[in-house]
């Protein structure tokens, strides 16, 4: 698996949330949003590969990507300023973009010459396939899914500390997935913006057990203003592996097709409104195959409207012990957190009012300045206003 720029395109989310207010970005800046969609659109390419001839330079731009921002943030943490303004487009903001587009060109080429080997590697397809159904009938995890076996252990260390407090949360959902119920079966997660709702969903749909469970998987993101033939297309490429140029109806028409006889697992994040579910439910086949399909919620009323008789599964926000558990593992890893700094950070944990990502962004900031008490004791005395964890 090609590295995973997962890391970069959450922050970028986290802070265009438009329903958020820790972080301030000026409209007529443009340059944020790009750089979210040109990291999103390489990511999907790279989900649907098995390039890694580009590592090296993916990870230097999301790197320099991640420093760009985090520097200022640090700034205005620092300067005492009440919220951080992302009002700013500079030489080397837009460097990145650029580098983005010439990656994305690069890792369409390579896409297509995979695409383009010679016949005599099909010898090896071949074995491959022999094994996949050796393992099917042992029931073994495919060697297809081997992408996400790889793909886990780049973010291994990243996943623990996420999965901080929500180790309950992913047993009763794993047993609700791989459940012996043969209807169709919805599975709201619900929670507030930033608690952790799609870490939580990603983990599951990555899990191999889950992978294995399942004949089709398939994810898309809905969102306030979302574009129905973008998210057909967005499912259907999971299913398919292909990019499918159809009108909206006709898309409709090929998904239900796909699934139809299936046991499939759909995983709808971030859905706003009941609109979106009313008009796509008939195109997700019930032919009582176990199928399931998770949908990630702010509101209550959707998850009732979408499925009432089922309990939903709300994610709760990290008690203040979680909290620092999180924020400490993210600044100093294995090792640990000097005495004098400890009632500190636990403040600053504290003052993340419980939001993973929040506590994710600031532990990501501490995690590259001085480790000295005067710094630390600067940033929590702003760090309220500086992400907006208290109303005080």
């Amino acid at each position: 698996m090609a590295y995973n720029l997962q890391t970069l395109i959450t922050i970028l989310e986290g802070i265009l949330d438009l329903d958020q207010s820790r972080w301030i970005v000026d409209e007529n800046n443009p340059h944020l949003q790009s750089l979210l969609d040109k990291a999103t659109s390489l990511q999907q390419l790279l989900d649907k590969s098995s390039l890694t001839k580009l590592d090296t330079q993916i990870r230097e731009v999301a790197h320099r990507a991640e420093d760009i921002i985090e520097s200022h943030m640090v700034d205005h943490i620092l300067s005492g300023s009440g919220c951080v303004r992302f009002t700013f487009s500079t030489p080397d903001l837009q460097q990145v973009i650029l580098d983005l587009d010439s990656l994305m060109e690069q890792a369409e080429k390579l896409v297509e010459m995979e695409d383009n080997k010679m016949p005599r590697e099909l010898d090896s397809a071949m074995e491959q396939q022999l094994k996949l159904v050796e393992m099917e009938d042992k029931k073994m995890p495919r060697e297809v899914d081997s992408a996400v076996e790889e793909q886990l252990k780049l973010v291994e260390m990243d996943d623990k500390k996420m999965l901080v407090g929500i180790d309950a949360d992913l047993m009763q959902l794993k047993d609700r997935l791989n459940g012996q119920q043969q209807k169709r079966e919805i599975v709201p997660i619900v929670g507030m913006g930033e608690v952790g709702k799609t870490t939580l969903a990603r983990k599951l749909y990555e899990d191999p057990l889950i992978i294995d469970h399942f004949a089709y998987r398939a994810w898309t993101t809905i969102s306030q203003d979302y574009n129905m033939r973008q998210i057909l297309k967005s499912l259907l490429r999971c299913i398919t592996g292909n990019e499918c140029d159809q009108c909206t109806d006709e898309l409709k028409d090929t998904l239900h097709k796909s699934l139809y006889g299936r046991k499939y697992l759909i995983v709808l994040d971030d859905i706003w409104s009941t609109k979106f579910w009313d008009e796509m439910r008939m195109y997700f086949p019930d032919n009582n195959y176990g199928t399931r399909i998770v949908i990630t919620t702010r509101e209550s009323d959707v998850a009732n409207h979408v499925d009432s008789s089922r309990s939903q599964h709300q994610v709760q926000l990290l008690s203040e012990s979680e909290s620092w558990n999180l924020l400490r593992q993210l600044v100093f890893g294995e090792e640990e957190c000097p005495l004098v700094l400890q009632e500190i950070g636990r403040k600053i944990a504290k003052d993340c009012g419980g939001l993973r990502l929040a506590i994710s962004v600031i532990g990501g900031l501490l995690s590259k300045m001085d480790r000295s008490e005067d710094v630390w004791r600067k940033i929590g005395n702003n760090v309220i206003a500086a992400i907006g964890g208290s109303d005080e």
